[in-house]
């Protein structure tokens, strides 16, 4: 009777035990789940918190308006390419996260036949000759930081856009990143 109550309270621990365990690896993993959320909710604010800072630091540290003519040109065009994109694309399908719109819609009309993300190509056409014009070494780290931060955020959205669009792929075929025949 002994040896039977001996093997009952073990087999009531063992299995105690082993429900323990499993308690404790759902709650890790749950943990670690929650965690990657955080950091796919976190990521791409961060990365938009760099861009916006980068741009206002650029566009308050020195006049907004490049004062040589090719400057002015240049920022010109930029500014052109950016609002084109932006009309283009419709004001209500982007956002400025590099998270997809529920219910967007892949546009590959106009400048997005040939880029895949002129705004950024835009941002950075803007920017770069106030940062010649207004020459300082900060300027010229933050405008590489914002290089910097646009290419994570690129290769951050695409990730998603191949997973949300179907055809996503064959238009990359078809299209350049950011600059034509370069990249």
């Amino acid at each position: 009777m002994t040896n039977t109550f001996v093997r009952m309270v073990f087999l009531s621990l063992h299995h105690r035990l082993r429900v323990i365990k499993l308690s404790l690896y759902l709650q890790r993993i749950s943990f670690r789940s929650r965690f990657f959320n955080m950091k796919k909710r976190f990521f791409p604010y961060f990365l938009v918190t760099i861009q916006l800072s980068s741009l206002v630091f650029l566009l308050g540290s020195a006049p907004m308006f490049a004062y040589s003519p090719e400057g002015m040109l240049v920022e010109g065009a930029g500014m052109f390419l950016g609002v084109l994109a932006i009309f283009t694309m419709r004001v209500g399908n982007f956002r400025i996260t590099p998270l997809i719109k529920t219910g967007g819609v892949l546009v590959t009309a106009g400048p997005y036949k040939y880029i895949r993300h002129p705004m950024y190509l835009a941002q950075v056409v803007v920017v770069a000759p106030l940062v010649v014009d207004y020459f300082s070494w900060i300027r010229l780290a933050v405008v590489l930081l914002l290089c910097i931060d646009l290419l994570i955020k690129i290769q951050f959205e695409e990730k998603l856009l191949m997973d949300y669009f179907s055809d996503y792929k064959q238009y990359m075929k078809k299209s350049w990143r950011v600059l034509p025949f370069i990249y």
